[in-house]
């Protein structure tokens, strides 16, 4: 892989890198249900308490992961069809406590099962944390949301030069032959229980 990272990237420019190198693959105040579709499929979700609906440039967040992605041989030719289905924030610009759903083709869970592809991603994080120097524990699990099983892939990033640390989790569905992703970072008790309780509460149709 070539050296995308530079190391002399100042301390805040690191810290949103990682972020937005776990949401690669990947102002209205909203605290109301809302329904997605999803190919064959209806997801209803419902938005945390002080969150609202932000207003991002996606398509730089997920042409810069996807940069990032073909560095990686092993890993399929990245999707052309993304489809953002929501980002959930405390506020419009911050990279912290967000919620970022989308789905796109499924064609790597086909090339190497979901389980395959679960590990490739954690070994692509794994690496590029580590050229980032970051300090990095990645765990992976499986849930059921609505009947739904999810691939969990959850993370903790700690910076020591800023004795600081955040956690993102990525849950991961082959849902109607597509590849469903809900996106999250957060760094405190109190919005990561509010995060996962709005993405466990999930109600899925599969029509």
């Amino acid at each position: 892989m070539k050296n995308y990272f530079k190391y002399e990237l100042s301390n805040t420019k690191k810290i949103r890198t990682g972020i937005l190198l776990t949401l690669l693959l990947q102002g209205i105040i909203s605290f109301g249900q809302k329904t997605y579709e999803i190919n064959k499929s209806i997801w209803t979700y419902t938005t945390p308490a002080n969150y609202k609906i932000r207003i991002d440039n996606f398509s730089s967040a997920i042409n810069k992961g996807d940069s990032v992605i073909r560095q990686n041989t092993t890993l399929s030719e990245q999707s052309n069809d993304e489809h953002i289905l929501l980002s959930i924030g405390k506020s419009d610009s911050s990279d912290i406590n967000i919620i970022l759903a989308d789905y796109k083709d499924n064609s790597n869970i086909k090339k190497f099962t979901m389980k395959g592809y679960i590990t490739q991603l954690v070994q692509f994080m794994k690496y590029n944390f580590e050229k980032l120097g970051s300090d990095v524990n990645i765990t992976t699990k499986e849930i059921f949301i609505d009947k739904i099983k999810f691939s969990v892939v959850e993370t903790r990033i700690y910076h020591k030069e800023n004795n600081y640390a955040y956690w993102t989790a990525m849950y991961i569905a082959d849902l109607s032959n597509k590849e469903f992703s809900i996106s999250v970072t957060y760094d405190n008790e109190k919005d990561k229980k509010a995060i996962e309780q709005s993405i466990l509460k999930s109600k899925f149709v599969i029509r």
